[in-house]
């Protein structure tokens, strides 16, 4: 079985590729999460997001602007003020000298800012491909069950056929043709019921990338095809590593540099103005400066570090207690993973093989009239059953191998194709 990796912005990891031969009209699960990760809208929006910071990130990176200054005194005052002949004119460019550090706090804040979206669109690339890979699966496993029941109805026609001409014959009494009937008509409800599912989820595994129909007939792959796990301490070093743990770390930074640039705001900006003032009456001309020195701005920030403070310290909280959450997921995936293989496995080879040999032998039996029509049907009923537990099982362990790589963002085999 092959895993397939695909780059969103570095080589991802997810799921099986559940390998079959490609066919006319057929989907393979390589195909479906290309065309997801090309069209899907869901990661057209992190382009858009990323120049967003960036553009952000160059805003917060420039340094102070400047300001002019134009004043005048003694103007149109009374006495010898009166009039503009004794007016004195300033002309003057000013702006502030940040302290503190606060320009590469904000670089700092917007940078961190930046990677957790790139983290983020690695993450959102993960979820689309486990869905598509669980739709895939879903419409597979369909595939398997409509099978199941198209040999169900064959089983049932074949026993119709057998239970009629018993009862023509007044080998067998009326009834067992009259359930044998029902039997069939219950089947191809059955069958009805399960072609009907298979085309909402074909289309529902369309809509992943923005289709608006289904455009092929099935899907390829093997249901069946399940690696081996691995040991649960190596697929936790595997997700303490994938880009759902970077986030947390990420947000973290974030709260780091958030908490720097506030206490960058307690060390005060410093404003300077420099320029030239005009005697009207002299025609004098002389320099002017100027500086500007707030005071008591440290204490007046202590709230909003103390704020940031505290938000750094409960993040770091949240993420051990995501931490402990991803690890309980994984545990309960792998685990269920494994029993599902097991009994999988179990079904194939000791289970279903069995029943069919005593399905094969109750029906010479009944029609030598040794068996009644409750036991033929009763055995019948017994492998079609275990059939279709051999399918919900083999899906619940393709499920939760998805789980299990979206989670670590590695294929659970260790194989990879790069596409």
């Amino acid at each position: 079985m092959n895993i397939l990796y695909f780059p969103c912005g570095r080589w991802l990891a997810l799921v099986l590729c559940l390998a079959a031969p490609a066919a006319q009209a057929q989907l393979t699960l390589q195909e479906a999460i290309t065309r997801a990760l090309d069209e899907n809208p869901q990661l057209q929006v992190f382009p858009l997001r990323q120049k967003a910071a960036k553009a952000q990130r160059e805003s917060t990176n420039m340094s102070p602007g400047y300001t002019l200054g134009i004043g005048t005194e003694n103007l149109a005052g009374s006495g010898e003020f009166s009039g503009a002949d004794k007016a004195e004119y300033a002309l003057s460019i000013g702006s502030v000298i940040e302290l503190g550090g606060k320009r590469s706090a904000r670089t700092a804040v917007a940078d961190t800012r930046y990677a957790k979206i790139v983290l983020e669109r690695e993450v959102a690339a993960l979820d689309l491909i486990a869905a598509v890979t669980q739709g895939f699966v879903t419409v597979l496993s369909l595939q398997q069950q409509i099978e199941v029941e198209d040999q169900a109805l064959q089983l049932a026609n074949e026993t119709l056929a057998v239970a009629s001409r018993f009862a023509r014959k007044g080998a067998a009494p009326d009834a067992d043709r009259l359930r044998a009937k029902a039997q069939q008509a219950q089947v191809e409800l059955n069958l009805a019921t399960l072609q009907a599912k298979y085309d909402a989820e074909k289309f529902a595994l369309a809509t992943l990338w923005d289709a608006s129909e289904a455009q092929f007939e099935e899907v390829s792959g093997n249901l069946f095809a399940h690696p081996v796990p691995g040991d649960f301490p190596n697929l936790w070093r595997r997700v303490v590593s994938s880009p759902g743990i970077a986030i947390l770390a990420s947000e973290q930074r974030i709260a780091e540099a958030e908490l720097a640039l506030v206490r960058s705001q307690s060390s005060a900006n410093v404003g300077w103005r420099l320029g030239v003032r005009r005697d009207q009456f002299s025609g004098d001309s002389s320099l002017i400066a100027s500086m500007d020195i707030p005071l008591f701005s440290g204490r007046r920030n202590r709230g909003e570090e103390k704020a940031a403070r505290a938000q750094l310290e409960s993040q770091a909280y949240r993420q051990q207690e995501a931490r402990l959450a991803l690890r309980r997921g994984l545990y309960r995936a792998w685990k269920t993973y494994q029993q599902s293989q097991l009994a999988t496995s179990s079904l194939q080879t000791d289970v279903i093989p069995a029943l069919e040999s005593a399905q094969a032998h109750t029906r010479r039996a009944y029609e030598q009239g040794r068996y009644r029509y409750s036991d033929w049907l009763a055995v019948q009923k017994e492998l079609l059953d275990a059939q279709r537990r051999l399918i919900s099982e083999a899906t619940n362990a393709l499920y939760h191998q998805a789980l299990i790589e979206q989670l670590t963002a590695t294929p659970l085999n260790g194989e990879s194709r790069h596409d």
